[in-house]
């Protein structure tokens, strides 16, 4: 699945070993974090406010010191809440790299090996009284946060012993993921859809095709599971990649609502309002500050 492209996801890691930094507070693209789903393990981190995630069909409520792990394939997103500004941090790790650079190390724990090949269903939360586990990952975050370069055997090191520490406190259930996330297939397969033709004229008809569904039946589903219509989150989607070419770009306004699906200045104007309380330009001035 694409990202969105955030230019910071791309100053880290190599070709060899990628990993993908997001330092986020209210003036970036991604502070508001739409229902998407990767091939890579993350790690949330929350400093200052509080988010409201969603992991498949779980929900939690993360506080300051709170952190969320995230498997790869996992559908998630969610939201700040509006008790105060909200700052937190994003790291994507490809298992996969790492598994191949260090694969020896799992013969001495069975467990690492589920967690892997995604054979067991970590608890996703971690509060910040956890202080092993919250230590560890403040320690993972700092090389990012100091933009130093980062060391790919240190981070090989900290995701095992991030592992090591779930093991120990059982923070995971035997389910296997593929089979907890089987009812999520057809919703990765329209959120895909969604970021390949969002500047398309899509329906309700078209969504639902895609998932091989009743549009009335495929309404209730995608809103059961991502908690939005299947058009409110259309419309919430390409608000988001606005707002990023709006941070990332100076491309004239009408031309990012013309990118994003709009063919209506007027009503792109209404339904970034809709979902941002504010004007694209009192946005921009906000993201970038005065010119």
């Amino acid at each position: 699945m694409r990202y969105l492209d955030y230019p910071e996801r791309q100053v880290f890691g190599s070709q060899n070993l990628p990993c993908f930094f997001y330092a986020v507070d209210k003036t970036h693209p991604r502070y508001n974090m739409p229902f998407h789903w990767h091939p890579l393990f993350e790690i949330l981190h929350v400093y200052e406010g509080s988010f409201q995630l969603h992991l498949n069909e779980r929900t939690f409520l993360l506080g300051p010191g709170d952190t969320a792990l995230i498997q790869n394939g996992i559908t998630h997103g969610g939201t700040p809440q509006s008790d105060r500004e909200c700052r937190y941090e994003c790291l994507l790790i490809d298992l996969n790299a790492i598994s191949l650079f260090s694969s020896s190390i799992r013969q001495y724990e069975p467990k690492l090996t589920d967690l892997f090949n995604s054979s067991i269903l970590l608890d996703g939360y971690c509060p910040a009284s956890e202080t092993e586990i919250t230590e560890l990952i403040l320690r993972m975050l700092r090389p990012f946060q100091d933009r130093d370069s980062v060391d790919a055997l240190s981070l090989i090191g900290y995701t095992y012993l991030l592992f090591s520490a779930v093991i120990r406190r059982h923070a995971y259930t035997e389910t296997p993921l593929l089979q907890y996330s089987k009812k999520f297939e057809a919703l990765k397969k329209v959120l895909s859809y969604i970021e390949e033709h969002y500047q398309e004229r899509l329906d309700l008809d078209t969504l639902a095709s895609c998932a091989n569904l009743n549009p009335s039946y495929f309404c209730r589903y995608f809103k059961e599971l991502t908690h939005r219509t299947p058009i409110d989150y259309l419309n919430f989607y390409r608000i988001e990649v606005a707002c990023e070419q709006m941070v990332y770009s100076n491309r004239p306004l009408t031309d990012i609502a013309y990118d994003c699906g709009f063919t209506d200045s007027s009503y792109f104007i209404k339904v970034f309002r809709h979902y941002k309380h504010m004007s694209p330009t009192q946005y921009m001035l906000g993201a970038k500050g005065p010119s």
